[in-house]
């Protein structure tokens, strides 16, 4: 082998591995305990910076909707409320431009159901003014790409947000033009039809709602657009006694937030004062009735959308500043893996090593991303949460593909010896191929149940397609230069973390 085919030293191989310093990140991981604060990644940034935009999820696309852009130098003598659409496709990290709003709004609502895209109220200018409340709903029909109006909203008002409930749209708070509406109103779809719910007990605007468990939450928000005046209170609407009723107070009083919830949990991110806008990031459990702050947001803003997808929430576009100020942001939010028992509530540092030398080998191949790109952060992601399934899932469904991936490679009597070895030390190179190589001859039913033993720890479809792609890759590359994957990785791995010393 000449020198330059050689292995690379002890450490060399630690400095490689330790440049990916994300890794410090998931130190905890194996098992999430309470301390776990999520982290984030990055995405491919909006088409076009935008603040006060409305934003929701259909068909697995993300829509941002309306807000504030920035004039151009062609268009300075206008106002620069926007009538862009504009959606994201998490799966393939890309951006696609949609129909534009029939009108240019801000602050408005927008929210999915029955198929189609609903945006509700919001701020439209007028011949003095840009802040002037709507009443009008506009549905998109994405088939036909075409925008319609509905059954107007009741009353006018910006600032508001809307969610689902049973089948329905609720309207909640806003600013009226006057003062702030407590108006909660109901649209029925099917019906084109409004009607009212008991009123919000603390009216407000730039609020955020959110629907968990059949309970609708209304977050935060301020006092007639001052943002100098934020609030912190909580309530919960109870549709089945058309009631309100007050819960724990956000830590951070705080308004021009958004809100979407994964597991148990709703997270509320963002937000602005009189002093700056916030990086936070607290989230609250409904059956706890408790906060708890999380990993802040790498950009401050307000303004923004938040929505969930998979059990990751994108937070998107924004104003960095109080005030005028736009992003075309991208920042992805990925909470922790729901609690669960273990043992010593960390991951053991032999399972941590094991990821290390699968990345250190596709380094050596080089084919591991750029350290500074989201793919880093989301190989890394999916390495040790689909490790963490395998290892400690109480779903039965997790030994049978890795028993069955290993015995389809390896026959019966190997199979037992490395399932027993992934228990002690975590991936080796020869297991993490025989599930890629089984994922090509599992039948649909058998790829479900491996989807639904990842998806309980935060792994989607994409995230394990990823790792797939990795160690084909990084395979193939190594058989370019007359080298067996699984030598380079031994190779690796005794240098590591709960690793064995060469001989």
């Amino acid at each position: 082998m000449t020198s330059g085919m050689a292995a690379a030293s002890s450490g060399e191989r630690l400095s490689v591995v330790g440049a990916v310093v994300v890794l410090a990140l998931f130190a905890l991981v194996g098992e999430s305990d309470a301390g776990d604060a999520g982290h984030w990644m990055t995405g491919a940034p909006a088409p076009t910076a935008r603040t006060e935009v409305a934003a929701a999820e259909m068909d697995g696309w993300i829509y941002v909707v309306g807000g504030f852009e920035p004039r151009s130098v062609w268009t300075f003598w206008q106002a620069s409320v926007s009538a862009r659409v504009e959606a994201y496709h998490p799966a393939t990290n890309q951006w696609a431009a949609k129909p534009d709003l029939p009108v240019g709004l801000h602050h408005a609502g927008a929210v999915a159901v029955d198929g189609a895209l609903f945006v509700i109220g919001g701020f439209v200018q007028s011949d003095d003014t840009t802040w002037r409340p709507s009443d009008r709903v506009w549905r998109f029909d994405a088939e036909r790409g075409a925008w319609e109006e509905r059954a107007p909203l009741p009353t006018a008002r910006g600032g508001l947000a809307v969610t689902t409930l049973r089948g329905k749209v609720f309207a909640v708070g806003g600013y009226d033009g006057r003062d702030n509406s407590a108006a909660v109103e109901v649209f029925d779809p099917a019906r084109d039809q409004w009607a009212s719910a008991a009123p919000l007990p603390t009216p407000r605007d730039h609020l955020a709602v959110v629907v968990l468990d059949d309970a609708l939450y209304a977050i935060g928000g301020r006092v007639r657009l001052d943002y100098r005046n934020n609030l912190s209170v909580v309530e919960v609407f109870d549709a089945d006694r058309d009631q309100w009723a007050a819960k724990a107070d956000m830590p951070t009083p705080r308004s021009g937030i958004a809100a979407d919830a994964v597991d148990e949990w709703i997270y509320v991110f963002g937000g602005e004062s009189g002093d700056g806008t916030f990086p936070h990031n607290e989230r609250y459990s409904p059956r706890l009735n408790r906060w708890q702050a999380m990993a802040p947001m790498p950009t401050a803003r307000h303004g923004l959308g938040a929505v969930a997808v998979d059990g990751r929430v994108y937070v998107l576009s924004g104003g960095p500043r109080p005030g005028g100020s736009y992003s075309a942001l991208n920042e992805i939010f990925i909470p922790p893996a729901p609690s669960r028992s273990t043992t010593s509530g960390r991951a053991p540092p032999a399972h941590i090593g094991s990821v290390m030398a699968l990345l250190a080998v596709a380094h050596e191949a080089g084919v591991l991303p750029p350290e500074s790109g989201p793919e880093v952060d989301q190989l890394i992601h999916a390495l040790i949460q689909s490790q963490s399934a395998l290892l400690n899932g109480a779903d039965p469904g997790a030994r049978d593909v890795l028993t069955s991936a290993l015995s389809a490679k390896f026959g019966t009597r190997r199979a037992a010896a490395l399932t027993g070895a992934f228990r002690s030390t975590g991936w080796t190179s020869e297991t993490l191929e025989s599930l890629v190589e089984y994922a090509a001859r599992r039948s649909p039913r058998e790829e479900l149940r491996w989807a639904d033993v990842v998806r309980n720890y935060n792994v989607t479809a994409a995230d394990w397609e990823l790792v797939e792609r990795m160690f084909l890759k990084t395979r193939e590359h190594l058989r370019g230069q007359g080298r067996d994957i699984h030598a380079v990785f031994a190779s690796h791995r005794a240098s590591l973390p709960g690793g064995q010393p060469a001989p």
